[in-house]
């Protein structure tokens, strides 16, 4: 219900090469019918007639840019982002990163996986 606080628990774990962190709430899940809408740019359940940063959560809240942005910086990083969701209940969701420097490089497109185009 709206202004009751809900408990998130933040869990990581690394060995050597990785971290891993877990993000638990028990916020009610997500709909089976919305699970592939989530990593939709645009998709979103926030209300859009928050009053006040309790209510709305962050100046972003409500545009559906939150875990899209989360997974792309996520994969950029070498690393991966995935959510698991009992409706009702509440979702885990599952960041990995690279924790040495050396294999935390960026993915950007190499030239051969890039078309070339001309300008005419």
């Amino acid at each position: 219900s709206p202004g009751q606080r809900r408990s998130i628990v933040i869990t990581v774990g690394a060995d050597p090469s990785e971290v891993a962190i877990r993000v638990l709430d028990q916020a009610g899940g997500i709909p089976f019918h919305a699970a592939d809408k989530v990593w939709s740019y645009m998709y979103s359940t926030a209300s859009k007639a928050a009053r006040n940063f309790d209510e709305q959560g962050t100046p972003l809240a409500g545009y559906g840019v939150g875990l899209p942005l989360s997974r792309l910086y996520a994969r950029y990083l070498g690393g991966s982002l995935h959510l698991q969701s009992l409706p009702g209940v509440g979702t885990c969701a599952y960041l990995y990163l690279k924790r040495l420097e050396s294999e935390a490089r960026e993915e950007l497109p190499t030239r051969s996986s890039v078309s070339s185009c001309s300008l005419v």
